[in-house]
């Protein structure tokens, strides 16, 4: 549950942290209140934090020196996320709920653990603080980290090499690999290190890629510091003073911002409790995140562009399937039949990509064929058959309006095209036929034959692969030899025919189209 909390901004243990899950909470210099002060300049019995709802109201408790928000003096009014209150010389920060954070739950499929729980539970002295509630932190100023690099040759070419690697990159899961292994390189005493990706929207921190450097793999977060770092858009160095609560680790977090918004964190460890990190480490990291951080920022949103795309896709492939019940589950087999040709051919990912989509949509067209003709039991008459050869030529003209819409148009146009010249929409023959339409052709093909739409009953996978062997003069030669190569490898199995009624579980091809979408 995401809890309010006071940041410590001027008085005794500046930087400090305390969390407020419980309330009202009471604050002032006598014992009885939840937060302790040790500030002769406050009143015993200063001032109290309700919470009414979603509202949280501060009610001074006519001390002598009085309470101010934001400078002004106040008697009782709502306190908001990042309110400054003062209370005699101690000047805390105020962080909303709404400001807190959410830690992927799968932390342990990357073996990380929380190091602190979180609220209050009695009272806080802040003269002696209890290390659960409130922790000591160094803050640093990334500007300043990157800034400090410029009088460091050594460290500036050490960055541009890193940099240099990174730009070659177009996979945002190798590029952020890469770029902790370049840390660990940095901080040669590191034990570990991992990059989180931040989402503002969900407001969640998700692990997105992990390095480490010793045999001791186990994370051990601040879910704090995280709050901090994100809160005030800084570096968070945990301190010496802080080692027993951290199991002899020191521990930072260096922010990743972009146009003044971050957009990752990354969280390095150090195991030796003689060791820390140094400054010109910390300098030359920050300094390399900067630099990096347009790379990483085009990546996401190329990534967020392709959860946009895959929606649409998603959208259009259940508005088919809502008007033709024997597409469900086909476009999906298909594309996973041309994943396995693909691999076969040893298809360059982005290309597999592409034609992934492609292979998806290839049936896309149905959407403008009358119900009457796509759900017709009996033989279609040479008029209905008419209509229903139309549906590459219209799904072609649905995707022209995508952007690079070329790229993947030709397997949603030309799949029925035949290598002899016989197919349609527009009779090309051999190599005249683009190379999407011919790999779709044949998973096509092979998807009707195993689901009984085409050919009278279902066939078993042997008969059908025999059956498009003995029509060898309408496929591609070499595509169809790839095809035949991965049915013997069991890269494509009946598992996913609809004749088995399994129309969620995919071959192992769809595995790929999961990574894929996933990049």
């Amino acid at each position: 549950m995401a809890m309010a909390f006071l940041l410590v901004e001027r008085g005794e243990l500046a930087g400090s942290r305390i969390e407020l899950k419980h309330f009202p909470v009471s604050i002032g210099r006598d014992p009885s209140n939840d937060i302790v002060l040790h500030d002769t300049e406050s009143s015993r019995h200063h001032l109290r934090i309700k919470k009414r709802g979603r509202l949280f109201i501060l009610e001074d408790l006519e001390s002598r020196n009085g309470t101010y928000i934001n400078g002004d003096r106040v008697i009782n009014a709502t306190i908001g996320n990042g309110d400054r209150i003062l209370v005699g010389t101690t000047e805390f920060a105020f962080v909303a709920p709404d400001n807190g954070i959410h830690i992927a739950t799968d932390l342990m499929r990357f073996d990380m653990q929380l190091d602190e729980p979180g609220g209050i539970k009695g009272p806080i002295e802040m003269e002696h603080p209890h290390p659960h509630h409130i922790r000591r932190a160094i803050r640093l100023d990334p500007s300043q980290l990157a800034n400090n690099v410029m009088n460091n040759s050594s460290a500036i070419n050490e960055i541009f090499n890193y940099h240099s690697n990174l730009i070659v990159i177009r996979d945002l899961n190798e590029c952020c690999n890469t770029l902790l292994k370049s840390i660990g390189k940095i901080c040669d005493n590191a034990s570990r290190a991992a990059l989180f990706i931040w989402s503002e929207q969900k407001r969640q921190l998700l692990p997105y890629a992990i390095k480490t450097f010793t045999e001791q793999k186990s994370f051990l977060l601040s879910k704090s510091a995280f709050e901090d770092a994100l809160s005030r858009k800084q570096g968070i160095l945990l301190s010496a003073e802080a080692r027993a609560t951290q199991k002899g680790r020191s521990r930072v977090i260096l922010p990743i911002a972009h146009s003044d918004d971050i957009i990752a964190l990354v969280h390095i460890e150090i195991d030796h409790p003689t060791e820390s990190f140094s400054m010109p480490q910390l300098e030359t990291v920050q300094a390399l995140l900067q630099r990096s951080s347009s790379i990483i920022e085009s990546m996401l949103l190329r990534k967020e562009l392709d959860s946009w795309l895959f929606g649409i896709i998603d959208t259009m492939m259940s508005t088919i399937e809502a008007k033709d019940t024997y597409t469900r589950g086909h476009s999906e087999r298909v594309s996973a039949y041309s994943m396995a040709i693909a691999d076969e051919l040893k298809l360059h990912k982005d290309v597999k990509r592409l034609l992934m989509i492609s292979s998806l949509c290839h049936d896309i067209g149905k959407i403008g064929i009358p119900d009457a003709i796509l759900k017709k039991a009996s033989m279609l008459s040479s008029e209905e058959y008419g209509e229903i050869k139309l549906h590459p030529t219209i799904g072609a003209s649905i995707l022209s309006h995508l952007p690079n819409a070329q790229r993947i148009i030709s397997g949603v146009k030309y799949h029925h095209e035949k290598w002899d010249g016989t197919g349609y929409p527009e009779g090309l023959a051999g190599e005249d036929i683009p190379f999407f339409g011919r790999i779709v052709a044949i998973s096509d093909v092979f998807d009707a034959m195993v689901s009984g739409r085409s050919y009278s009953g279902f066939m078993e996978q042997e008969e059908a692969v025999e059956r498009l062997n003995s029509e060898a003069d309408l496929f591609d030669p070499e595509i169809l030899k790839a095809f035949v190569r991965a049915c013997e490898k069991g890269t494509i199995s009946l598992k996913t025919s609809t004749q088995n009624g399994d129309l969620d579980t995919l071959l192992g091809a769809q595995t790929e189209i999961t990574k894929i979408r996933k990049k």
